[in-house]
C-alpha cells in the first residue's frame, strides 16, 4: 500500500539523534510523561470530525477519481488504435489474396512492421496503465482508512491517564549508611532500585500522539496487505470498468464475454494478461452478438447506463437510483431471476455500454449509406462494390438474429 500521505516511507531509517542549532547532538527521544490536556483533546476531536470534509482530503479524492477515469479512457483509446490498424492490415491481405497476388506490396509490408511495433508499444502502455490504476486504488483505500486511523489515535489519547508522581526514595539509606558497611549499602541500593522498577512497571506508559498515529497506520497497512488481489481490485468499481474497457477494445467485433473476475489475478496476486473468453462455438457467437440497448427498468434506450459489480445487469442511471432509494437504500436486482442485492455505492458509469452503442450507431449509419448507394446503383442497373458491401452487411445482421440450426440448413 503506497504511503502518499506521509513525508517519509517506513523503510527509510531516521537518525537516532538529530543535531541542534548549535551543532550538538540532541538527547534521545523520551516518551511523554503526561497525557494530552482537555483543550488539546477537544481540538483533536474536532479535527477528526472534520477530516472527511477538509478541502485537502476532497481535493485528493478528486485527483484520484480523475486519474481513474483518464486511465480507463486511455486503455480503451490505445487498444482501439491497435485494433483499427490490425483491421487495415487484414483488409490489405484479403484484397491481395482476392486478386491472386502472392507478393506483398510495399504498403502492406510497411503496415505489417507498423502493426508489430504498435502491438509491443500498446502492450507496454496497457501494462503500465493497469499498474498505475492499482496504485490509484491503493491510494484511495489509504485515504478512506485515514478516518479510522485518526479515530484510533483519538481513542488512544482518550484512554490515557496521568501518571502518578514518583514516590520519594526512602530515607532509610542514610540510617543504613551510618550503621552498615559499604557492601551492605550496595545491596540495599540494589533492593531499592528493584522496588522502584516494580512500581514503574505497574504504571502504563504514555504513548505520544505521533507514535499512536504511526502504530494505527501500521495496523491498517497490515490489514490491507492481507487482502487478496481479488478483494483489493477485482470487485473495485474503478478496476472493473478498466478491465471491461480493455477487453471491449480488444474484441469490439464480437461479444466475447469477459472472463470471471476470479481469473484476473494469479495465486501470487499478479494480473493475468490476455482477455480471452470461452470457446468460440457458433451458438455462443450468435448469442453474444445481441446487445440490448434498453434499460430493463425504464424500457428506454440508454442515455446514462450504469452497471454494478454485484451482477451483470445494466440500468439507466436515474431509473436504478430511484428504484434503490425507494427501497430504503438496498434493493434486489429488478431483473427477473437475479437475486443480488444492490446499493447505490455498487453502481458505476458503464462507459463500455456507451462504446457499444456508438459502434452500433456507426454500423447502422454505414448500412444505411451502403443500402442507399446500392439502391441508386440498381436504378442505374449497375452493380458496384458498395451494393455488395451493403448486402453483405445486411445478411450478417440477419444471420445474427437467427438460430444456428436454421443457418446450418441454409
Amino acid at each position: 500500500m503506497p504511503r502518499l500521505l506521509q513525508r517519509s516511507r517506513p523503510s527509510e531509517s531516521l537518525p537516532a539523534r538529530s543535531a541542534g542549532s548549535d551543532g550538538n547532538a540532541l538527547p534521545e527521544y523520551e516518551a511523554p510523561s503526561f497525557p494530552m490536556n482537555d483543550d488539546n483533546k477537544a481540538k483533536l476531536e474536532r479535527m477528526v470530525a472534520s477530516h472527511r470534509h477538509e478541502s485537502d482530503a476532497r481535493q485528493y479524492e478528486k485527483h484520484l477519481s480523475e486519474s481513474s477515469k483518464n486511465l480507463i479512457k486511455a486503455v480503451g483509446s490505445i487498444n482501439d488504435v491497435l485494433f483499427q490498424r490490425r483491421n487495415q492490415l487484414a483488409r490489405l491481405v484479403e484484397r491481395r489474396r482476392t486478386e491472386g497476388m502472392e507478393e506483398k506490396s510495399h504498403t502492406e509490408k510497411e503496415l505489417e512492421e507498423h502493426v508489430a511495433e504498435l502491438e509491443a508499444t500498446v502492450g507496454e502502455l496497457t501494462d503500465r496503465s493497469e499498474k498505475a490504476l492499482r496504485r490509484v486504488i491503493d491510494c484511495r483505500a489509504e485515504l478512506e482508512d485515514m478516518q479510522s486511523v485518526l479515530e484510533s489515535v483519538l481513542g488512544t489519547v482518550r484512554a490515557q491517564q496521568p501518571r502518578p508522581e514518583p514516590k520519594p526514595k526512602k530515607e532509610k539509606r542514610q540510617q543504613r549508611n551510618a550503621v552498615n558497611d559499604d557492601d551492605d549499602d550496595e545491596d540495599e541500593d540494589d533492593a531499592d532500585d528493584d522496588e522502584e522498577m516494580e512500581e514503574n512497571e505497574d504504571v502504563s506508559q504514555i504513548v505520544g500522539i505521533v507514535d499512536a498515529l504511526k502504530e494505527a497506520r501500521k495496523a491498517k497497512i497490515a490489514e490491507y496487505s492481507r487482502l487478496s488481489a481479488y478483494d483489493r481490485y477485482a470487485v473495485n468499481n474503478d478496476y472493473i470498468p478498466f478491465k471491461r474497457t480493455w477487453h471491449d477494445a480488444m474484441h469490439p467485433d464480437n461479444e466475447i464475454p469477459l472472463p470471471d473476475p476470479s481469473t484476473w489475478f494469479d495465486e501470487h496476486g499478479n494480473p493475468v494478461k490476455g482477455a480471452g473468453g470461452a470457446e468460440e462455438d457458433d451458438e455462443l457467437v450468435v448469442e453474444r452478438e445481441i446487445v440490448d440497448l434498453k434499460c430493463p427498468l425504464s424500457l428506454q434506450t440508454f442515455k446514462a447506463p450504469y452497471s454494478n459489480h454485484k451482477c451483470k445487469h445494466t440500468f439507466e442511471k436515474d431509473a436504478i437510483m430511484d428504484f434503490i432509494r425507494t427501497s430504503g437504500g438496498k434493493a434486489q436486482c429488478p431483473v427477473p431471476g437475479c437475486s443480488k442485492e444492490l446499493t447505490i455505492t455498487d453502481l458505476y458509469p458503464d462507459d463500455v455500454m456507451l462504446r457499444k452503442m456508438k459502434r452500433l450507431a456507426e454500423a447502422s449509419r454505414r448500412n444505411v449509406d451502403a443500402t442507399s448507394d446500392a439502391s441508386a446503383s440498381e436504378e442505374d442497373d449497375d452493380t458496384d462494390a458498395s451494393m455488395i458491401v451493403g448486402r453483405t452487411n445486411n445478411i450478417k445482421r440477419e444471420r445474427n438474429n437467427r438460430h444456428v440450426e436454421d443457418i446450418d440448413e441454409d
